[in-house]
Order: C-alpha cells, then structure tokens, then sequence
C-alpha cells in the first residue's frame, strides 16, 4: 500500500510540474544537455543545475531491434538530487552506442507494434520510477522509410506518456525537410531545432553557427510552426581543423571554449570575429606540424544568439552542450547585443577522407 501511495504521489507532483509549465508560457525555458560520462559535462550540470529550467541527460539508448533500452549511470544527477536541486528532468533517448547510430533498432521501433510496445512500456516505467517529466527522441541516420515512420511513430509514443504527465520531445537538424518538422510538431509537444554545426567535423572550416545562417535558417525552419512549440537548441562548443594534405583539412577536434581561448593564448594568435557577436576564430601551427583553424562560440555569441531566437517567441532556448560552454556564459550581463550579421560566411563543404 506505501509503494502504490508512493508511485501516487510521483505521478501527481509530475502532473502538477507539467501543467504549472504549461500554464506559464510568458517565462521561456532554458535547458541543458549533458553527457553523464564526462568528468566536464558532469561538473557544469551540478554547478548550473540550478539555474536551467530542463536537465537533459544522453542517458538512454535503443540498442537492439526488439526495443530493449540500454541506460547511462548519471552521477551528477545524484549530486543534484543530494544537494536538493530538483529540476524537470528530460533523458535524450538516441539511437546512438557504441559509436554508430543504430538506425536498425530505430527503424525497427517504429515499425514494428512489438519492438514500438517495448520502448513506450519501457519509458513510461522509467518516468514513473524516476519521475522524469519527459523525454527527448533524437533518432539521426534515417532512411526514407525511417523518416516517413518517425512522426506516427511519435504520435503514438505521446499517447502512452500523456496520461502520466509526461512530454515528449524531438530534435530536428536546420538541414531537414521543413514539411517532415511540421509533421513532427504535431506529433509531439515541442521540435528542439539543432542551430549549429553549419561547418562540421568533416567539413571544410568554417564557423559553427554564423549569425546569418542562423537568423535565415530560424526564419525558414519556423515557418509555419507554433513558435511556442520549438526549442532552439544552440551550440557551445567549437571545432580544431587540422589544415593542409590531399583534401584540404582533416577531420575536426571537438574543442570547448575555453580549450580554444587557451589555444590562442599559447600561440599568441590573434582571434578574429565579423562583428562583436560573431563567431571568434583564428589560426595556429600546431604541434604536429599542420597548421590549424579553430572557430568557436562563445558567451557573446551565445547571448545574442538567445535573444534573436526569443524574438521569434519560441518555448525557450537549450544549450548543446554543458562542460564545452564558455564559463563566462553564467556571469550575469547587461542587454545582449543585437544579431548582427557577420562576414560572409565560407561555404562548408564535406570533405572527402
């Protein structure tokens, strides 16, 4: 009878958080996402826990075609949770382990009623027992099969979690057919657009979220949405393009901000930006005989970045991704500076290794 009244009270403190959210939409969410296996991602989450609306772990992944859901240990939730911070807590499910993307599991989830049956009974114990408040799909690597499944999919995945309070999420890339994000809106309660890696790992350099690019592809993705339904999720981080061979660069090093401030005070480079929100970049030799470009955000581009997509009256904005953002991002500023266009803006292509 105290487990039932337990699982009682678990399910009414969600339905409470769920409906006192859905009741104050004036105030625009910001969440985080963090990977709970990283020592840096740990300790930014159970620093600024406090101060995100939506903790969002990369905690669940689809790993087999039957459904099964493997689950990452998270041990700065536990910090947080010893510490009292309680906040909404919304896992990423992916369909990415063991370094691939596992479009099989994916495809097959939403395919087939027995494999769809295992992930819905699944999350919807896990929300209970943990009392998440919701969820984030990011399935990526798709065939066209998998893509024209996804929104009935997560049509039918809302249902089973509606009933106990819970959300359901999906991220989209700036790249996809808007027609397929509108499809997933409706399926779900909020699209978290990914705004960033305009230039990638394997691309040619460029930067990771140009001011331009960015407010035209807003612009686009959001045509014919409900802003109200969209998070727009900025980037953090920064890439390390080794220069020079065959194909013009190598394959990009993840860097965070402050690896990439510290690489340019070591090698006394002078860090170029389009306007004073632009996105920081510069050049150096590196240690390996290459010479390297690195292009970053950072606080400044950040916060504009934020209030331009405010301005659009979007749900709220998240962070991709905690443990790479510049520290001076949790300082409190003054007005963010407008979005201004920078420099024109090298075509990032895929380069050929």
């Amino acid at each position: 009878m105290m487990a039932i009244r337990r699982w009682a009270t678990g399910t009414a403190l969600a339905l409470v958080a769920a409906a006192q959210l859905a009741a104050a939409p004036a105030r625009p969410l910001t969440a985080g996402f963090y990977l709970p296996w990283d020592d840096s991602s740990q300790a930014s989450t159970v620093a600024h826990g406090a101060a995100l609306d939506v903790l969002s772990p990369m905690s669940a992944a689809l790993d087999t075609p039957q459904g099964h859901i493997r689950w990452q240990a998270d041990p700065a939730m536990a910090q947080l949770a010893k510490a009292g911070v309680k906040r909404r807590v919304f896992p990423i499910v992916s369909n990415a382990h063991d370094e691939v993307w596992d479009v099989a599991a994916a495809e097959a989830a939403m395919t087939d009623p027995a494999a769809g049956k295992a992930v819905a009974d699944e999350l919807v114990a896990k929300a209970r027992s943990e009392n998440y408040g919701g969820y984030v799909l990011d399935f990526e690597n798709l065939t066209p099969k998998g893509l024209a499944a996804y929104a009935p999919f997560l049509a039918r995945l809302h249902d089973a979690l509606k009933p106990a309070g819970r959300e359901l999420w999906v991220t989209a890339t700036m790249g996809q057919d808007p027609a397929l994000i509108r499809d997933l809106a409706k399926s779900t309660d909020a699209v978290v657009l990914m705004a960033y890696d305009q230039c990638w790992a394997t691309s040619t350099p460029g930067p990771v979220a140009g001011n331009d690019w960015l407010d035209q592809k807003l612009a686009e993705r959001l045509a014919g949405l409900d802003p109200a339904h969209v998070i727009v999720a900025l980037g953090a981080y920064g890439y390390d393009w080794p220069m020079g061979g065959d194909h013009g660069a190598g394959i990009a090093k993840v860097v965070s901000a402050a690896q990439a401030q510290a690489l340019a005070k070591l090698n006394k480079a002078a860090v170029t930006r389009g306007a004073p929100d632009g996105n920081p970049h510069f050049n150096y030799q590196g240690g390996d005989g290459k010479p390297h470009q690195v292009w970053w955000l950072d606080a400044g581009t950040y916060r504009a970045q934020r209030a331009a997509a405010l301005a659009r009256h979007v749900r709220g904005v998240a962070i991709w991704r905690l443990g790479l953002e510049d520290p001076a991002l949790w300082a409190k500023a003054g007005a963010a500076p407008a979005l201004t266009p920078g420099p024109a803006a090298p075509f990032c292509t895929l380069v050929q290794h």
